[in-house]
């Protein structure tokens, strides 16, 4: 009897020191700068006794942590025991941003619940920089400061200001004129607009994929014209950026073909992922899962970003060009690429 009692207070001593060890919560980043549309890591660790019960923060409600900085998913817990039967607990964050700024992330709020009471532990704030893809004006040709242009009086310049005064005086005339030509005509001319987009195949690509992003038809269960609308904005941006007939080639020929592209060759791994999964979809009829559906539209954003055309790209493949012009008159066959 005596024996059970000694045993028994033993395990009460042993529950007490575990309940009166600290709880420490931290959050740490890999890299407080980001690249818009790049993904970063968050990584939360918690060193908790074994006998408390301490949850995590939860972002399936709300994957918003502030601005525009967005929790993609979120990876396993890792638990592992440490010096003194305490737990450490480990979780990792993806996260991205597609709108440049200085944005505070909040602290992360953990919740213990132990047997009488509830706490909460908060972890310190995280400033994040998000950027966009800089330029290079290094190398531009700039014109020093000029002197103050003062004219002076000059005849010859009010004669020629005179000259035009007779072509404002036929303006009425050629109005009245052109008004009575037109209005006699049996036949009204058809007026044309130019209704050409002047944007960059980068702009609407962006453009495109942002509008495919916040429609979200695949919660609706419509996967197969999701993977669609995607792989279909990529097949026009590689057309009008790498000039291939991306619409005539299945998936692996368009990869094989943008391997030899230096720009394209750094998201290669984001490509396969991209048209691998869509092939899955709309051929194997794969279910695929809501991250896997949000990391797709990333990563296209993300392949658009990285190989968009920029003054000194466009400055490198002329002189790229000129170099194959130069080798045709040589007898050689000029080809394009």
């Amino acid at each position: 009897m005596k024996r059970l009692k000694y045993i028994i207070g033993l395990l009460l001593m042993a529950a007490t020191t575990a309940s009166a060890a600290p709880i420490t919560v931290k959050a740490t980043m890999d890299s407080t700068t980001l690249l818009i549309g790049e993904q970063r890591i968050i990584h939360l660790e918690v060193e908790q006794p074994k006998i408390v019960r301490l949850h995590f923060p939860d972002f399936t409600e709300n994957n918003l942590l502030a601005g525009g900085v967005e929790v993609l998913r979120s990876s396993r817990k890792d638990t592992t025991v440490i010096k003194g039967g305490n737990l450490r607990i480990k979780e990792d964050l993806i996260v991205t941003a597609f709108d440049t700024g200085r944005y505070e992330l909040p602290p992360f709020k953990f919740e213990a619940h132990e047997p009488g009471y509830s706490s909460e532990y908060l972890t310190e704030k995280i400033i994040v920089d998000v950027v966009t893809i800089e330029e290079d004006f290094t190398k531009a040709k700039l014109k020093g400061n000029h002197d103050i242009y003062r004219p002076g009086f000059n005849f010859t310049r009010i004669f020629h200001y005179l000259s035009f005064v007779p072509l404002f005086a036929g303006i009425p005339f050629i109005f009245i004129v052109s008004v009575l030509f037109f209005t006699r005509r049996k036949k009204q001319a058809i007026i044309t607009f130019d209704t050409i987009d002047r944007r960059t195949p980068q702009e609407l690509a962006l453009s495109s994929l942002k509008d495919i992003k916040e429609e979200k038809i695949w919660e609706k269960g419509q996967d197969k014209k999701y993977y669609t609308q995607i792989t279909d904005t990529l097949r026009n941006y590689f057309l009008e950026r790498f000039q291939i007939s991306a619409f005539e080639m299945t998936s692996n020929q368009i990869i094989e073909e943008l391997r030899e592209n230096e720009d394209a060759k750094l998201v290669e791994d984001k490509i396969n992922q991209v048209f691998k999964l869509s092939d899955m979809v709309k051929f194997a009829k794969y279910q695929p899962s809501k991250e896997e559906n949000e990391m797709s539209i990333v990563n296209a954003m993300f392949i658009v970003q990285q190989t968009a055309q920029t003054p000194q790209k466009e400055e490198q493949e002329g002189a790229s060009d000129g170099q194959q012009g130069e080798k045709s008159d040589d007898g050689k066959p000029f080809t394009l690429s």
